[in-house]
């Protein structure tokens, strides 16, 4: 009797466990929270996942007094004051819950002497996938940017970079655009961003200044992460580019322009966090510039 329908039954059961079961969507009270709220319903109706809203509360500390025997009045107000916006928050992102066809729960968490960014990323290690807005505005985008890098860096999970534009991202993707580089950073993009990949009409492997190593000469970029990729029911193609002096994020951006991909797959931080901010990179670059979502694992 041939075993392959059970075969078959495996594999198939083995790929229905590469979905997302549990997605943070972690708050920056700015307008990208409306498209990052977007985005993970919309990723939670294809996955039949549930919704964490995370908000994390930079709580003020009283100055030190050593006379002082009495809790500073000014800060009780206005801890009183950061509760109670927050609870309003939280009963505005419960009241869009319904409407986008999804269960979740707000959670509120207060830093006092913990970081906003490092707490943010603790409670997103529960989750299978954190999305997280950017505001369209360079300036408040700098303001996020440490609680992303935290959630990237600290988290141990995939983050969802979701542009803070009016139309809701389309997701999951039709087109997508894996940026690959042979790194950890790159490989584990890759295999974080399966659900979303397998669920692609088109999947592009992008390579830039390629070099030649043990396992791929230049005539077979690629090939052995496709070979991959075709074992989860991926099809994908490999699209080489050089720089040509320009920047690595410049040559992603454009590439994944012309393929119209709906989504980015890209390594983060492969380079120290400190030397990026500094002097530069392609994942910051990204986080500024890039006008559809990535998805980036470290």
């Amino acid at each position: 009797m041939s075993s392959t329908p059970a075969m078959h039954t495996s594999a198939t059961a083995s790929r229905e466990l590469s979905i997302f079961r549990d997605i943070a969507v972690v708050t920056t009270d700015m307008p990208g929270d409306v498209s990052a709220l977007a985005a993970a319903a919309a990723l939670a109706r294809r996955y039949g996942a549930e919704l964490e809203i995370v908000q994390v509360l930079a709580m003020p500390l009283p100055a030190v007094d050593a006379w002082a025997l009495m809790p500073d009045p000014a800060c009780t107000s206005r801890y009183a004051d950061l509760r109670a916006q927050a609870a309003r928050r939280s009963a505005e992102f419960q009241r869009r819950l319904p409407p986008l066809g999804v269960e979740g729960r707000v959670r509120t968490f207060e830093a006092f002497y913990e970081s906003v960014a490092g707490m943010a990323a603790t409670a997103a290690r529960r989750a299978d996938l954190s999305v997280i807005g950017r505001p369209l505005a360079s300036s408040d985008a700098a303001a996020i940017h440490d609680r992303f890098a935290a959630l990237l860096l600290e988290s141990g999970r995939p983050v969802l970079l979701v542009p803070g534009d009016r139309e809701p991202p389309k997701l999951p993707p039709r087109h997508a655009l894996v940026a690959w580089s042979d790194t950890r950073e790159a490989a584990r993009a890759v295999h974080d961003a399966l659900p979303l990949l397998e669920a692609a009409e088109s999947v592009e492997i992008l390579m830039v200044d390629p070099t030649a190593n043990f396992l791929e000469d230049a005539a077979n970029f690629g090939t052995t992460l496709c070979t991959h990729l075709e074992r989860h029911g991926v099809t994908a193609h490999v699209v080489t580019e050089k720089t040509r002096g320009r920047y690595v994020s410049g040559v992603i951006l454009d590439r994944a322009s012309r393929a119209k991909a709906q989504l980015i797959v890209a390594g983060g931080y492969g380079h120290t966090r400190l030397r990026e901010w500094v002097i530069g990179g392609t994942t910051r670059d990204l986080f500024f510039d890039s006008p559809v979502p990535i998805l980036f694992s470290h």
